[in-house]
């Protein structure tokens, strides 16, 4: 009884953490208030406790850099829950970080957050909401998953998914429009939110007034042609579609961005949508590009099969192969690994095409389960350009362990150049924001 008794609870907390894969949210305010009144309560709890009893737990993981430690005062500002995490290079040497921010992951709080680094890191300032409510009494919609682009000029954008009040299409912080604002003073001040059209798809619900359910989680790269910024984008299917799949995966080219248009007049193309969008099964989600050595550029996304797969465009970004699964090298073996983040990223630089690359994966899988399993220890796997190979990146040395946590390690990721060091930034738990250099070491035994 006592083993069918903690299954039943192991079912109801994923049930909350995972309510994409089981039904359709309410759009009712009053419902998303009592969803969530026990989880902030137990959330609250927990992390005042984590850091009354354990302040030195922020350096687990050995980071070199610290950019935020929650203060976990409600009455303030929600901050609990901080994910999302993307760190960019801004005019002047200034480093910026966006990251979504709640008291927890979905609640009525959650928001866009902007800090500020002006010391390569080595401090940053206090975080400044961008978008959506400041506190759980605030009735602003929430807004979530920000990312940045910069002109050439300096112009900041920043464009965020913006929930509309009672449209929800699967899950509330992922169905919403395309909203923008920008800066022209390094983030001092900006600009007035304003909507850019998402073109509508099959996988999006039959009802129009319902927006799109979409997620771009990595930073947008200028990997397409002339230097274009690419992002690939996660669009979740409407429940009246879930007998098909549930999300497939999408790219966009921002044509325009170093013209300095309003958010307006931004010119974006959306590519491997409707039939020809990329799809596994029932996930296939949350891509990663990098660019080779040879022109190509290949994305990494994570799929609900047990292991990560991979699709290689060879016309900058346009077409995109079927994806296949990740092998540690041609005909090798998969590395096993569940639905949760697998970012990829080129040691040298976002654009760099260098040819040496990592990624982070969790290395367990078990088939006996479903997609959604344990997000426990975190291993980084090296990798490195083949020429001529079918998989063109090889990761033939032995996955090495990155944070060792039981679970929490859910890491929404992104990378930065400082000193000419490749400095992978990572929310820990979700909690904490850090960094830390990827040396050469992760390196060893790499052919």
């Amino acid at each position: 009884m006592k083993k069918k008794h903690i299954a039943s609870l192991l079912t109801l907390f994923f049930l909350t953490l995972t309510p994409l894969a089981w039904g359709q949210q309410s759009a009712s305010v009053e419902t998303w208030k009592k969803e969530y009144e026990a989880r902030i309560k137990g959330t609250l709890e927990r992390r005042k406790k984590q850091k009354k009893e354990n302040p030195q737990d922020v350096f687990y993981s050995r980071p070199d850099f610290v950019v935020y430690r929650p203060q976990v005062d409600e009455n303030t500002l929600g901050d609990c829950y901080n994910d999302h995490f993307q760190v960019f290079d801004g005019p002047k040497g200034i480093l910026f970080a966006l990251t979504c921010q709640a008291t927890c992951e979905g609640a009525l709080d959650q928001h866009v957050t902007l800090f500020r680094s002006d010391d390569k890191g080595k401090t940053w300032s206090k975080p400044r909401v961008l978008a959506g409510p400041r506190t759980m009494n605030d009735d602003t919609p929430i807004a979530s998953w920000g990312f940045p682009l910069v002109s050439k000029s300096g112009r900041i954008y920043v464009i965020y998914n913006q929930y509309q009040p009672g449209k929800v299409s699967t899950n509330r912080q992922h169905t919403g429009v395309m909203a923008c604002i920008f800066s022209d003073d390094l983030g001092e001040t900006w600009s007035a939110p304003e909507e850019i059209p998402i073109p509508r798809t099959s996988n999006d619900s039959s009802d129009p007034s319902i927006p799109p359910e979409w997620v771009v989680w990595q930073k947008p790269t200028r990997v397409g042609k002339n230097g274009t910024y690419i992002v690939g984008v996660t669009r979740y299917a409407a429940p009246e579609h879930h007998a098909k799949y549930r999300t497939v995966t999408e790219f966009i080219h921002f044509e325009n961005i170093d013209e300095d248009p309003s958010p307006k007049e931004l010119k974006l193309s959306w590519r491997m949508i409707n039939d020809q969008a990329l799809h596994v099964g029932v996930h296939c989600e949350e891509p990663a590009i990098v660019k080779l050595p040879d022109g190509r550029l290949f994305a990494l996304m994570r799929t609900g099969i047990g292991c990560p797969c991979w699709s290689v465009s060879s016309d900058d970004g346009l077409t995109w192969t079927q994806p296949e699964k990740l092998l540690d090298k041609d005909g090798g073996t998969p590395f096993p690994h569940p639905v949760s983040p697998c970012p990829l990223y080129d040691w040298r630089g976002n654009e760099a095409a260098s040819g040496l690359y990592f990624a982070l994966i969790h290395n367990h899988f078990d088939p006996k389960k479903g997609p959604w399993q344990n997000r426990g220890p975190l291993y980084l796997i090296a990798g490195k350009y083949q020429e001529g190979a079918r998989q063109p990146i090889w990761f033939t040395s032995e996955p090495r362990l990155f944070i060792d946590r039981p679970s929490g390690n859910s890491f929404y990721t992104s990378t930065t150049q400082v000193d000419g060091k490749t400095v992978l930034w990572y929310p820990d738990q979700k909690f904490y924001l850090l960094g830390k250099f990827i040396g050469e070491e992760w390196f060893e035994g790499v052919e």
